[in-house]
Order: structure tokens, then sequence, then C-alpha cells
């Protein structure tokens, strides 16, 4: 029954992914004689941690209880206080968790507190959880995020129309799962250029919400126009440049983007440094999408860790945009994997 209730936490978690950075999303489950007595979830940065939610829930009812925790419970004072000092005091008999955290402030040191205070304490790995927190252990050990970028392809290997043109490529399920992605990210990036050519809100917009996003400009030369739709649908904006323009910059802060000097590479501005910049700002998921060029270097300079390539039962022609200009290799990719979106295909690398 232990993987039961872990799964059941996992579930918890998963509802919240995509809100909580720089924290993880947690999730937890309180059970007694087999009955499940309150669950929790940690819904945002600077809530209520999981454990905390689940167990204020029913009082002094966790007298002799278990609760199973997605993530090995926090022992520090950071934004909240200590979960452990909770457990301790709620009566809690036994914590259950799947997933060591890799935050030396947290790292076996709850395991040990618990343990002392007389509340048997078990780690109990699962796959299913150790794969949900992928994101969050990559950011640990290179304090970069977890890069996943998408691009959709006709069968010719075409993008847009003549000169660019924005045209519908994929249907109603790619762009579903598009919407499903950018809820479960911490953070959006894209490119003024695709700003220019597309004017897109990049914000999530499914059947029971519109959701805003931070969001990330790559635009060397501060060309993000001032009227574009993504300044009312962003939750907030960070433009990343190479030019010293001061107007320019003085505009951009007036409309209320953060404006983030960087330098500069043979073909754009260094996306290594931009990775640990938005790494520092605690998002562990960043999801990517922009147009061809900027897709080609993320995979060129192994700064990818997934892909999302849709292809459309399209055939564009040669006077059709093409996505890459220059040879693009995945071999290395550990995993590629297919499936169908309806009427379109998606392939899955990752590396």
């Amino acid at each position: 029954m232990h993987e039961h209730y872990l799964k059941a936490a996992l579930a918890l978690a998963d509802s919240r992914r995509g809100f909580c950075a720089p924290n993880p999303t947690v999730g937890a489950v309180v059970v007694k004689d087999n009955v499940i007595l309150a669950t929790g979830c940690h819904w945002a940065s600077g809530c209520p941690h999981a454990e905390v939610e689940a167990l204020k829930k029913i009082a002094n009812q966790a007298q002799g209880a278990t609760i199973y925790v997605t993530l090995e419970p926090c022992c520090h004072f950071g934004k909240t206080p200590p979960c452990t000092d909770l457990l301790i005091r709620s009566g809690i008999k036994q914590v259950i968790y799947g997933m060591r955290d890799l935050n030396p402030q947290v790292a076996n040191k709850s395991a040990a507190l618990l343990n002392n205070a007389g509340i048997e304490t078990i780690y109990l790995p699962l796959p299913e959880i150790s794969d949900f927190y992928h994101s969050y252990v990559f950011w640990w050990q290179t304090k970069r995020p977890f890069v996943t970028a998408k691009i959709a392809l006709s069968l010719d290997g075409k993008i847009a129309g003549i000169n660019g043109q924005r045209i519908n490529i994929t249907g109603a399920s790619a762009k579903q799962f598009t919407q499903q992605q950018r809820q479960r990210s911490d953070a959006i990036l894209t490119t003024a250029k695709t700003i220019i050519g597309d004017d897109p809100l990049l914000n999530v917009r499914l059947a029971d919400a519109t959701i805003s996003k931070p969001i990330y400009i790559i635009d060397s030369q501060l060309n993000t126009p001032l009227n574009a739709k993504i300044w009312t649908a962003a939750q907030k904006i960070t433009v990343f440049h190479s030019s010293n323009q001061a107007e320019k910059i003085k505009s951009l802060s007036a409309k209320g983007a953060h404006c983030i000097p960087i330098s500069g590479q043979q073909n754009g501005l260094n996306l290594a440094e931009i990775l640990q910049w938005i790494g520092k700002e605690g998002m562990h998921d960043l999801w990517v999408e922009a147009g061809g060029r900027c897709f080609a270097a993320f995979v060129q300079q192994k700064l990818l860790q997934r892909a999302y390539i849709y292809v459309a039962p399209k055939w564009l022609g040669a006077t059709a945009q093409t996505a890459f200009s220059e040879k693009i290799l995945f071999e290395d990719a550990k995993k590629i994997s297919w499936k169908n979106l309806a009427e379109d295909a998606l392939c899955e690398m990752t590396w």
C-alpha cells in the first residue's frame, strides 16, 4: 500500500507543476488504518508546504498516522518554517518519502531529525517520482534549468510560408499539447524575432483557465515591439541583450521589462550565460518556443535536454521557409520516441 499512497501524493504534486519555482512541487497524503485523513500540495513559492497543508486539515487527528510525501521534508527556515518541526509536534508516527532532496540544507538531515524524535522515517524511491523530479535534480547539479524546446514542421521540413509568413502547420491536438507543456513549465523563452513575426501571447490557454508565465526574450538589439501582445499576457518579462542603446533600455524598462546584458558569441548571445542567469532565478523547467535558428543553436551547443518536434502531414513547397539552414545532428540523443497527436506526429528526443 505504500506505493499506492506515494503515487496519490505524486498526483497532487503534479497538479501544481509549473507554479512553485524556485521551490520543488510536493504532494502529501496522511493515512491512518488504511484511510486517507487528509491531503495537501505546495501551491506556490511562499505558500505553506504540502505537509503543512495536509496536517492543518485534521488538527489533532494525526496522532499515530503515517504521512506520505513525494520529497524529503524540509528541516530549515526559508520563506516558511521547517516541516520537520510540525511533523514532530503533530504526533505523526511514520514518514515515508519518495525522493531525497539534493538541497544541502535538507539532504539526509530531515530523516535524522525525525528518527531522533521517535518518528520512523522511510525512504521509498519510485521510478515515477524520480522521473517527476528530473528537472529539480538537474537544476541542483548544474544550476541551469532543464530545457525543453518545441518546433513544428511540415513533411518537407518547413516552418512558415513565403518570407516567414505565419501559417498554421499543426492541428488542434498539437496545439493543446503545447498549452499543457507551457503550463507545466516554470517559464518560457522566446526571441524578439518570433515576437516581431508572430506576435504570440505565450500564455497558457486551456478550457478552464488562462495563465500567465514569466517570459524571457533573447533580443540582442532590443527590438521587442512595445505594442506586442506579450506585454499584457506575461507574468513578467526579462530581455537579454547585447546592445547598449540607453533609450531602448529605458523604453522596455518603462513597460516593466528587466533588461539584462549578455555577452555575445559567433551566432548571437551566449546561451549558456542566459541559462545560468535563468537558473539563478530558480527556474527548474524552461520551455523554449521560438524559430528554427534558436532551436538549432540549443541543439548544436548541447544545451537542450528535451525536444518536441511536431510533424504535420503537409507539403509547403520550395518557397516556404525551411526550419534549419545548417546541418543538425540528433544522433547523440539518448532516447527517441514517436506518438500520434491526432493527424500530426510527435517526435520526442531526450539527451
